[in-house]
């Protein structure tokens, strides 16, 4: 597994590197480099008001020969003191340094942690993260049509057909019924007249086919008619019956799919919470080594602590 951690593990004693070493809490490290800030202030203080000068004010007339003084400069034993401080100053810098840097690497990684994506987790322990399912088209009539045989969709397109082409001729508006009306009006009104008088034009009417033939043929292409739209809404019956189970169908290997991704990644969520949740109390728990060249200033520091 690759690591997603730069781990930093110089600084701290319970790491795998250094499992022998002792070490001190993070929040130990701030306390004693708190001590270590106050008592570089109080050096700094001292060497930023050194001198090496004794300062006098003669007063004229006073019978003090030496005068007053006012400044007072370092003596000759006070000289030590200064390289003293200077490297207490040093030595506690180097102190703050060492834990301020450890403190940073501990807060580092754990925001490295933090940041990890589920992603990256999962290609570094080869996990690979499910789709979500995409959800298909809704099916239609002509997704069922499409699934019939020859027979079937060849009878189906028939039907259609046929079914229009009767439903044209006797449909009201169109020829062949309109003749049959005129043909029903002319035998109750054979003649009718136009004008009067001289301009009077009689109109006289006669039937070329027998009514009864006529509907007997009106009839029959109503009864074609019926039969090929009762045969085509069967068809179209099954279709949809059909049409419906294969959507339900549909419904339910998108929900099952669905189940199994939400399931899936949950599983996979959880795992990548908990791995991050170990990895920062792993890195929390860590404790910070105090180097051999600190360990009196450490001792220093904590025996003040103990005061």
């Amino acid at each position: 597994m690759k690591d997603l951690i730069d781990r930093d593990v110089t600084f701290f004693a319970n790491s795998d590197e250094n499992k022998n070493e002792r070490g001190i809490t993070s929040t130990a490290a701030t306390h004693l480099s708190e001590l270590a800030t106050e008592i570089i202030a109080g050096c700094k203080a001292k060497l930023e008001s050194t001198s090496f000068v004794n300062g006098y004010v003669d007063i004229v007339g006073s019978a003090n020969d030496t005068g007053k003084q006012v400044e007072i400069g370092y003596a000759t034993h006070q000289l030590a003191e200064f390289n003293t401080m200077v490297a207490r100053v040093a030595e506690m810098h180097s102190f703050c340094a060492w834990m301020r840097e450890a403190v940073k690497a501990k807060e580092r990684m754990m925001e490295e942690v933090s940041d990890v994506s589920l992603e990256d987790w999962a290609e570094a322990n080869d996990i690979v993260l499910p789709k979500m399912p995409i959800r298909e088209a809704e099916l239609t009539d002509l997704d069922i049509i499409k699934q019939l045989s020859v027979a079937e969709r060849f009878e189906y397109y028939s039907l259609e057909a046929k079914a229009a082409a009767y439903g044209k001729f006797i449909h009201p508006d169109e020829p062949f019924s309109v003749a049959r009306r005129r043909l029903q009006e002319i035998m109750s009104k054979p003649i009718t007249t136009q004008g009067e008088g001289s301009s009077l034009l009689i109109y006289r009417y006669e039937n070329s086919v027998e009514e009864e033939d006529v509907e007997k043929v009106y009839l029959q292409l109503q009864s074609e008619h019926r039969d090929a739209e009762k045969r085509l809404n069967q068809i179209k019956t099954s279709i949809k019956k059909r049409l419906n189970i294969a959507k339900a169908e549909q419904t339910e290997s998108y929900k099952n799919k669905l189940d199994s991704y939400q399931s899936e990644s949950q599983k996979i969520n959880a795992d990548f919470s908990s791995w991050q949740r170990r990895e920062i109390e792993k890195i929390s728990s860590l404790k910070i080594i105090v180097p051999n060249d600190l360990q009196a200033t450490f001792d220093y520091l904590s025996g003040l602590d103990e005061k």
